[in-house]
């Protein structure tokens, strides 16, 4: 009996330091030779893909968590026809590398104020959405003068559960392995039927090209360990800059689904309490993915936000 055991702890033991090993090979993992369009800018010995459409004044657009700038794909032909446009993976997502990277909101706010000085944007609108919304929050508290103004698109500002994979996932050492067995076994699937559930009022956009992007891109080890890192250090990012919404000086709006989840609707509520100037619009039959699914909403929505700041600069001027 003791030497099954033995056996049994030995075979235990040499898959988890094979799965540690994987984890940190970089199998898996896509780089920037993989990436068929897009290019590619070095911060912080950090490659990261970025686009960039259009000429007038500068939008910025970060998405979630897990994502890619193709998540904004709906949206930025349109908005390129007035504005220059950006839009860029975050690091650990889709081809950008994350080679130093400490997956906190602050960090992620510090890579942007190194884009915008490196792209030299000015006058910037930021566009956020879920965790790149409360990135957005993160850079209102910051207050960087080149931002005019900031529209946040389901992004939580408060608390949230990580969950205990995620938890188990960002483990130091551990977590890579635990992200490469995601990665080998369930991951893609995952991901696949997230996407069907949460964007059910658009099953037309649910095409096999870009649900095998989709989990291509998603099921990285890279992206799964960004995530789950990302979600565990959320609540200690998020209680940082929560007491200084309400010193926030700049215009912002906010649009939200009310099939979302709750806390995070109840967070966007909470915002508007505590500073009311802030818009909020909340979308009736919407889930999480609002880029998606209200496409046509969400660009009415920017540019109402766009022509009052128009006018609120005018004003100020003559004055």
């Amino acid at each position: 009996m003791k030497k099954i055991f033995k056996i049994l702890t030995g075979l235990f033991l040499l898959t988890l330091v094979s799965l540690i090993l994987l984890g940190y090979s970089g199998i898996g993992n896509l780089t920037k030779n993989n990436a068929k369009n897009g290019t590619f800018i070095n911060i912080n010995n950090e490659e990261i893909r970025y686009i960039q459409k259009g000429e007038g004044q500068d939008i910025l657009l970060i998405h979630g968590t897990p994502g890619c700038l193709e998540d904004w794909d709906l949206i930025t032909d349109y908005l390129s026809k007035n504005y220059r446009v950006t839009a860029f993976d975050r690091l650990g997502n889709s081809y950008t590398s994350s080679n130093n990277y400490n997956y906190t909101l602050k960090e992620n706010a510090a890579v942007v104020h190194q884009l915008i000085d490196t792209l030299k944007l000015k006058n910037i609108v930021v566009i956020g959405h879920s965790y790149g919304g409360s990135t957005t929050a993160q850079l209102a508290v910051e207050d960087n003068p080149k931002i005019d103004s900031y529209i946040l698109v389901a992004p939580p500002l408060y608390g949230i559960n990580p969950g205990i994979l995620y938890k188990i996932a960002s483990i130091p050492v551990i977590g890579k392995g635990f992200a490469y067995l995601m990665y080998i076994t369930k991951a893609k699937g995952v991901i696949r039927e997230t996407y069907k559930s949460s964007m059910g009022s658009k099953p037309e956009l649910l095409t096999e090209e870009f649900l095998n992007f989709r989990t291509d891109v998603l099921s990285q080890p890279k992206v799964l360990y960004t995530t789950s890192n990302e979600r565990t250090n959320y609540n200690d990012g998020l209680d940082k800059i929560a007491p200084k919404y309400s010193e926030i000086t700049k215009k912002v709006s906010i649009i939200v689904g009310d099939s979302d989840y709750q806390n995070l609707m109840d967070g966007c509520d909470k915002f508007k309490r505590v500073r009311p100037q802030t818009e909020l619009l909340i979308l009736k039959n919407t889930g999480h993915f609002v880029q998606m699914e209200k496409t046509e909403l969400l660009l009415g929505f920017i540019d109402s936000h766009l022509k009052t700041r128009n006018l609120e600069r005018n004003r100020d001027a003559e004055n």
